[in-house]
């Protein structure tokens, strides 16, 4: 009795099926150790926002109590409640507009998230517009605000420097009678005044 030959065809197909489904076992296991890392990178990145975030959150608290602290003060100076002798022993009625604490977002989350270039699973993709969004308008706040501060600070230091007898004395922290007296009565010292209250409270 004749012995079969095999058929070398169906055994070849036969191999390329086996070589073809380990390549998409291999893809499919590459793939989701592929995802797996890259949603633990956005977690780390996730964790690095809220970190961010909680040290802002302390940073703006402390601005806060500082402005609290100050509101009284610059009502009553536009108000005309101080004495020559108020000036002259509390050096703060003087110098409320010679700076002011700035608040700068700490960005690095926010920076990490906008160079992620993994796959966002659907639970985390709100989450992830929610901060970007967060970021894109408050970042563009803090810039327009202290854009604003900036040009008004600029036009009073030009102005007091080219105009007044006490801007060397003042620049130096020193409170004299000329300041004192321009303080209390002429209307240019109130008018930055009103415009940085503005801008800190209203």
């Amino acid at each position: 009795m004749e012995k079969e030959k095999p058929n070398f065809v169906l055994y070849a197909i036969r191999e390329v099926l086996l070589v073809v489904v380990g390549i998409l076992i291999a893809v499919s296991i590459n793939n989701w150790n592929e995802k797996r890392k890259q949603g633990i990178e956005l977690d780390n990145i996730l964790l690095t926002v809220k970190d961010n975030l909680s040290s802002d959150i302390v940073r703006i608290d402390e601005i806060l109590n500082y402005y609290e602290k100050r509101d009284s003060i610059f009502k009553n100076v536009l108000a005309g409640q101080y004495t020559e002798v108020d000036y002259q022993t509390r050096p703060e009625l003087a110098f409320l507009i010679l700076g002011y604490p700035e608040l700068s977002l700490n960005t690095r989350g926010f920076q990490l998230l906008e160079e992620f270039k993994g796959n966002i699973t659907d639970h985390k993709e709100d989450i992830v517009q929610q901060v970007v969004e967060f970021y894109n308008k408050q970042l563009l706040e803090i810039e327009v605000d202290d854009d604003l501060r900036a040009a008004d600070f600029k036009e009073n230091f030009s102005y007091w420097k080219n105009n007044t007898t006490w801007w060397l004395d003042y620049v130096q922290l020193k409170i004299t009678k000329d300041f004192i007296s321009y303080a209390m009565e002429v209307h240019d010292y109130k008018r930055p005044l009103a415009h940085e209250h503005f801008y800190d409270y209203k």
